[in-house]
């Protein structure tokens, strides 16, 4: 049986523009890694880990994708997806390529690939060999410019469509569980709470024990590489809110915690350096 051609974006057989969420993600320092593993003869040892992982988030938006209106795309370590509009609110199309994002950034941070993107929403066109419109301009736009840390934030016009889910349900709406907003009043997708498993409501402590340590690995390899471990200090703030959001559930120990000292040492070798130098 031959799987039907998805045409969601076509019209009399006409390609057309669709109101469409669109969401560009890549992979923070993904370049400087990999020129790093070429100097260090370690090459294979990252193709490897990296190929393996986003391997297995291909076959799952594969899965995900095939009987639904959910699209995708990848290169090397880009991928774009997109999900055009059915309903007058969007809050459905909202939550179908919420969950996906949501799924590859934790299942990669658990891997030490941390992702950066942008969630965007306006005209989009979508076939098999291409991606064109608006809503991916902007998308790239966020990823690019506006997303500094490793967090996959919202356009202004998607953040108006939550708000407006929000409304629905009061403090019970599901998306506060999901989206944060940050000290900029820009919202961005907390993955991490992928760590509360649907329907038991426990918390998967391996897996946050295992954020932590990937954490902390990185503040440690980029030590003396300020703008980096910026980042990562950022993420190790990230954790610890969560951590403190999910302190009540039984299963949580304060030692998933990452450490405070070692998250803000760089400021201390920072400010010991600026101290010599008005020394001399």
């Amino acid at each position: 049986m031959t799987k039907n051609k998805k045409d969601d974006y076509f019209y009399e057989g006409k390609p057309v523009h669709r109101t469409s969420y669109c969401a560009f993600l890549d992979v923070l320092g993904f370049s400087d890694r990999m020129r790093a593993s070429y100097k260090e003869n370690d090459g294979d040892a990252l193709l490897q880990d990296f190929h393996s992982i986003l391997n297995k988030s291909i076959e799952r938006f594969k899965e995900t994708t095939n009987d639904s209106m959910l699209y995708f795309k990848s290169f090397t370590d880009n991928v774009l997806l997109a999900h055009p509009r059915f309903s007058k609110d969007m809050e459905a199309e909202f939550g179908f390529i919420l969950w996906s994002i949501l799924e590859y950034q934790f299942e990669m941070a658990l891997k030490g690939f941390f992702i950066r993107g942008g969630l965007s929403v306006g005209p989009l066109f979508v076939d098999e060999n291409s991606v064109y419109g608006e809503a991916l301009l902007e998308a790239y736009h966020l990823e690019s410019k506006v997303a500094t840390n490793p967090i996959v934030v919202l356009s202004d016009a998607t953040m108006k469509l939550v708000d407006l889910h929000v409304k629905y349900y009061g403090d019970g709406a599901p998306q506060m569980r999901h989206v944060l907003k940050g000290a900029d009043g820009r919202y961005f997708l907390n993955y991490l709470s992928e760590c509360i498993i649907d329907g038991s409501e426990e918390l998967n402590v391996k897996a946050l024990r295992l954020h932590k340590q990937q954490i902390e690995k990185s503040l440690k390899q980029y030590i003396h590489m300020p703008t980096v471990f910026a980042k990562f200090s950022w993420l190790a703030q990230y954790h610890n809110f969560f951590c403190d959001s999910v302190s009540l559930f039984p299963e949580y120990k304060p030692s998933l915690r990452v450490s405070k000292k070692l998250a803000s040492t760089q400021i201390s070798l920072l400010s010991q350096r600026l101290h010599k130098n008005k020394s001399l």
